[in-house]
């Protein structure tokens, strides 16, 4: 079995969003899938991108505004929205909590994005280092 921990996971941080990299080829052998949680700062933004895998965000605390394609609505706990292959979205916490969702993506990001899109060292190996 394998137990993925958000201490332990490879991230990225930058413009006020954190996501740490759970299940993927990278690190736990998944082959079709790749899963993350994000947390989005009060004031932070995911900007508008695009990627092959398709996608979900299930918003777990906090709120925001979600822009998929050319449709922008308030997003909150509880709420799952699903992004298609190639879709252009983004996410804005726009109130004064954390925000954080989890998102699953199928096919997997291939290692090579993987490595690219998520380049940190864990917040555990970071604290081993000092």
């Amino acid at each position: 079995m394998k137990i993925s921990k958000k201490k332990s996971a490879p991230r990225y941080a930058r413009e006020g969003i954190t996501s740490y990299l759970l299940v993927s080829p990278r690190t736990s052998g998944a082959t079709y899938l790749t899963t993350s949680v994000v947390e989005i700062e009060p004031g932070g933004e995911q900007k508008i991108h695009h990627h092959t895998p398709e996608q979900i965000y299930y918003i777990l605390e906090g709120s925001g505004r979600m822009t998929v394609e050319d449709e922008t609505a308030r997003v909150g706990p509880g709420d799952c929205i699903f992004i298609p292959s190639t879709t252009p979205h983004g996410l804005k916490n726009d109130g004064n909590v954390l925000l954080k969702y989890f998102s699953a993506a199928a096919p997997s990001f291939d290692r090579e994005q993987l490595e690219k899109l998520w380049p940190l060292r864990s917040e555990t190996e970071r604290e081993r280092r000092i």
